[in-house]
């Protein structure tokens, strides 16, 4: 196994998840799925999993909206997926969706040429939806639709909340139209709250997605971030026997987060040495203190500014106050007790102000509520994390 922090894997090399994959099997079932989590816990090496070993009954078409910021692109894209799984799908079908999509720019897709015309794209997109289905051969079409909610997000920023909301409803129209016979599984990493509580914000009062099931990656199991730490161990010069101990050293250290293990392995890696239980701490205080950030935590404080003020302009401001303030503490703490800590830092703060923005990073994974005796308790999710906040904000 490749030690690869941050880059794309294998499917065949992922350790783990066998379970969650059951779970979403299960639920496509019966209804479309959104799943979130944090950046780089694993999210698309999921989904591409699901793809390769697809269940039977199903046509599954991947497709990585990031860059996508319109909706003709993602007309586009949607189409240039399909012909890249064209050898699926019969070629006379192929041939003949191909010549009804009459507004993308010309182009040449197999040998047949795009015409051009002013169709609108809800025309476009249903008809593309009722030819998939044609196609098909009475199986169930899985679009599996990564970074969907940052494409919605740079869709709002470039055409303004209608499209959005325009697009999600159409979206949820065309579900309930092939109910049989349509699946979507959303995920990305800013989360679809975050893009929904914006268009809230902006008027909508729909709810376009509660005829799907929203589900949060956990992370993985201590047993297999132990195991994919060993199997990462095995591409170092760590003398086999010591193996099992460093393994488990790692998933102490790190937690269920595989982005973490990749990194700390590659810095042990770097000692051109046999790796010592003591390295491990020190790969790992690495990762915290280094200036450059190679496991790029920096990422945390400043997706606030950018995804947070799309919603209200100073809710990324009292994010990082409570986040600032939970850092320097050193267990869960009870809203009341935090509420009376952030209000040193900003005596104006109002419980519900603060109720609301612990309730949003709860959803964004930032932090996770737990019971204790005082009630309701806060604390980050990921203690790595913590200990980055703690060195570097508070």
């Amino acid at each position: 196994m490749q030690i690869n922090p941050g880059g794309l894997l294998n499917t065949n090399d992922m350790v783990g998840r066998d379970n969650e994959i059951a779970r979403y099997w299960q639920v496509l079932k019966r209804q479309g799925l959104v799943i979130s989590a944090e950046r780089r816990i694993g999210k698309t090496h999921i989904v591409l999993k699901m793809r390769d070993e697809c269940r039977s009954g199903y046509v599954p078409f991947y497709q990585d909206l990031e860059a996508v910021h319109s909706i003709p692109e993602l007309i586009r894209s949607i189409y240039d997926t399909v012909q890249q799984s064209s050898s699926a799908l019969p070629s006379v079908k192929l041939k003949a969706y191909i010549a009804k999509w009459s507004s993308l720019l010309p182009s040449k897709i197999s040998g047949v040429d795009l015409p051009t015309g002013d169709s609108t794209w809800q025309v476009l997109l249903a008809e593309a939806f009722d030819d998939l289905m044609g196609m098909a051969n009475n199986r169930i079409i899985l679009l599996l639709w990564d970074e969907f909610p940052l494409m919605l997000h740079n869709l709002q920023r470039r055409e303004g909340p209608d499209a959005a909301i325009q697009l999600l409803d159409h979206l949820r129209a065309l579900r309930l139209r092939h109910a049989n016979r349509l699946r979507f599984l959303f995920t990305g990493s800013i989360g679809l709250h975050l893009v929904l509580r914006s268009l809230c914000a902006a008027g909508n009062t729909n709810d376009p997605v509660n005829d799907m099931l929203s589900l949060t990656v956990p992370p993985m199991a201590p047993q297999d971030t132990t195991d994919l730490a060993a199997a990462l161990l095995e591409e170092t010069r760590a003398a086999r026997p010591h193996i099992p101990d460093l393994a488990s050293r790692i998933a102490s250290e790190v937690g269920g987060f595989p982005y973490y293990v990749h990194h700390v392995v590659d810095q042990l890696d770097q000692l051109q040495r046999p790796p010592l239980l003591e390295d491990v701490s020190a790969a790992v205080d690495k990762l915290v203190y280094d200036p450059q950030d190679p496991a790029n935590f920096n990422y945390y404080v400043n997706r606030l500014s950018s995804y947070y003020a799309a919603y209200a302009a100073d809710e990324g401001a009292l994010a990082l106050v409570v986040l600032d303030t939970m850092a320097g503490l050193s267990s869960p703490v009870p809203i009341p007790d935090l509420l009376n800590l952030c209000r040193h830092r900003d005596p104006s703060l109002q419980d519900e102000a603060l109720r609301e923005v612990l309730t949003v990073l709860a959803e964004d994974h930032y932090i996770e509520p737990r019971k204790s005796a005082a009630g309701t308790a806060y604390d980050f999710r990921w203690q790595l994390v913590k200990r980055w906040w703690k060195a570097r904000r508070s």
